[in-house]
């Protein structure tokens, strides 16, 4: 039995005794104050007293029971924690000595509701809760706390560092790579984090998912990264937004002939001593609500940069702003007060899911590249909204996953590159690699007519430095 079933059975006879005693107690004293009254002395008040302690104790079985489903604390489809009791459960442990949360996702879930419906999708939750827990037993590690917090994704709570998990986690997650339940594959993805991190559970849970996303295209499951206290992320963040603090570093794009096309833009926080790289804060300023004003004090920064050379810029943008009209506003605004920046900037696009209303994503790209921006899509072939938004969207550059630049070497790669750099060029947009960094790569990339060339080989020194 889990111990969430446990937990339950014992918090459930426990609301039966609170319910039961005073009833019963009361019952008792009703009974024995009618058998110690005389029957002649038996008055109406004695009867209105009893219908008042009758109606009183009806009131109270009711109110007992309604409290009763209030006070649930497993979730009915999975039989684990509920996440409210869980949360409240977590954040008295972490503040002990040595604590790790472990998460466990179903990755493949929204697909299996899909297909074999959402009544098949909920014995797969049930089922992955049981074998998460005959393995974990298997290791040794029992009567441990694990809430179904959303979706297909669990919480699990274990005395110790993580390392001491790490690896048993890793082989859970290798066994379950090839899981079949009850006829139906399922994949589990999983990340891990202590207490060392941070004692501010919300700020271990983010950490969790934000690990999860990074794991997915990463053999190794677990990576140890410089641990920086969340909170002076969040300070730092606020403060570069405020004061327009970041550190802008640009590595060369090449044409074909060798010539320097464009500069790419990567953006970065000092924190202490620490340089934190854009991937790991980007995640942060979105859970702030503040990707819009990140995004508009770096384009006023870039304008501003643009406005002083020939050279053209490219910065990555969270479609999301991009899409909102305000910054179609703010763009037309800054082509006035710099006049010069037309044609001298990239905005480069990319977001896992597919954004529905492609007519109105379309005629605001279409806008900005009418006012003289230049529109690419990043991390072409990586997520499948890349491929749609290529089909939909007429845009002026195409940039290849890093994925495909490291398998070139590859006939399938190369012919899959080949292939769509030709539909990309046939339909009047470049195409784009990164990261090359061996002379085979580049090789590869000029007979394939690659039209723009990124990474360490093209570019000895890698980043040209910080620019501001």
């Amino acid at each position: 039995m889990l111990l969430p079933e446990k937990k339950e059975r014992e918090n459930r006879f426990k609301l039966a005794l609170r319910m039961g005693l005073p009833i019963f107690f009361l019952g008792l004293l009703s009974i024995f104050s009618f058998i110690n009254q005389p029957a002649e002395h038996i008055t109406s008040s004695f009867y209105i007293g009893a219908t008042l302690i009758l109606a009183i104790m009806i009131y109270f079985f009711l109110y007992m029971i309604y409290r009763g489903f209030d006070e649930r604390i497993t979730d009915p489809i999975t039989h684990t924690f509920t996440r409210e009791y869980l949360y409240k459960l977590l954040k008295k442990e972490i503040q002990k000595e040595d604590y790790s949360i472990i998460l466990i996702s179903i990755d493949n879930l929204h697909t299996i509701n899909e297909v074999y419906g959402i009544k098949n999708g909920d014995n797969i939750l049930y089922g992955i809760v049981k074998e998460i827990s005959t393995f974990l037993s298997s290791k040794g590690i029992n009567d441990f706390p694990l809430s179904h917090i959303k979706g297909g994704d669990f919480l699990i709570g274990l005395n110790g560092e993580k390392n001491e998990y790490t690896s048993i986690i890793d082989l859970m997650c290798l066994k379950f790579s090839t899981c079949n339940l009850y006829g139906i594959e399922v994949q589990i993805i999983a990340s891990i984090v202590d207490n060392n991190f941070s004692k501010n559970l919300d700020y271990l849970i983010d950490h969790l998912f934000e690990q999860q996303i990074l794991n997915k295209s990463s053999k190794n499951i677990f990576k140890e990264d410089d641990i920086i206290d969340p909170n002076d992320v969040q300070i730092s963040i606020i403060d570069a937004i405020k004061n327009s603090n970041f550190k802008i570093y640009s590595q060369n794009v090449y044409d074909k002939d060798g010539n320097i096309f464009l500069e790419d833009l990567s953006i970065k926080l000092q924190i202490e001593n620490k340089i934190i790289h854009q991937n790991t804060f980007i995640p942060v300023v979105n859970r702030l609500g503040l990707s819009k004003e990140f995004d508009l004090v770096l384009l006023d920064k870039v304008a501003k940069m643009a406005s002083t050379n020939e050279r053209i810029y490219s910065i990555c943008v969270s479609p999301t702003t991009l899409r909102e009209p305000s910054f179609v506003s703010h763009m037309k605004n800054l082509l006035g007060t710099y006049i010069s920046i037309q044609n001298k900037i990239v905005l480069l696009i990319s977001e896992i899911d597919y954004y529905n209303n492609i007519l109105r994503y379309n005629q605001t790209i279409q806008n900005l590249r009418i006012m003289g921006v230049y529109i690419a899509i990043d991390r072409f072939g990586e997520y499948h909204s890349s491929f749609l938004y290529f089909r939909e969207i007429e845009v002026d550059m195409i940039r290849f996953d890093s994925r495909y630049t490291k398998n070139l070497s590859s006939m399938r790669y190369r012919d899959i590159v080949k292939g769509l750099h030709e539909s990309i060029n046939d339909l009047h947009s470049k195409s784009w690699i990164k990261m090359i960094e061996d002379e085979d790569t580049y090789k590869v990339s000029n007979e394939i007519g690659i039209d723009l060339l990124q990474g360490r080989y093209c570019d000895n020194k890698n980043f040209t430095g910080e620019i501001d």
